[in-house]
């Protein structure tokens, strides 16, 4: 769902110029094709010195997120909420797709047989500030957890 207005809202100038930053926030990701949740636009506010780091300015960026929203000015697909899925059964046009979706899924264990396994503990503001590093952990097969 592209940026589509449901509601008419007027923004004052700084509300405007908060959500300008977090379209070019959430644009640069999207590029790299990436989504975000809104804790991750949060923190890119707070890694770039936009926002003190407290809960007032956290809901306060959801609720600007939110009317922008409404109002035509966010692409409703670049926020994204990942507790809150659609549960579907996996549908495929032909069996060739399927197989192809299968042989893109494949990978060897290589931490199997090694004597020692490395796992990351990662705090949730890294995770969320640094997508690459994520990329970077999943390349190299290592499992991560995102602690709170």
């Amino acid at each position: 769902m592209p940026k589509l207005c449901y509601r008419d809202k007027s923004f004052r100038k700084k509300t405007l110029e908060i959500i300008q930053t977090a379209n070019k926030i959430i644009e640069t990701w999207a590029d790299q094709g990436f989504d975000l949740t809104l804790r991750q636009l949060y923190y890119q506010f707070v890694a770039r010195d936009l926002f003190p780091n407290t809960e007032r300015s956290y809901n306060m960026l959801g609720t600007t997120i939110n009317d922008a929203r409404l109002a035509g000015l966010v692409d409703w697909d670049n926020i994204v909420d990942r507790t809150r899925n659609v549960r579907q059964n996996s549908h495929w046009n032909s069996p060739q797709e399927i197989i192809k979706v299968c042989a893109n899924q494949y990978q060897i264990n290589k931490w199997e047989n090694q004597k020692y396994k490395i796992e990351v503990w990662i705090e949730m503001d890294m995770y969320c500030l640094n997508l690459n590093l994520v990329h970077l952990l999943r390349e190299y097969l290592l499992e991560f957890i995102p602690l709170k």
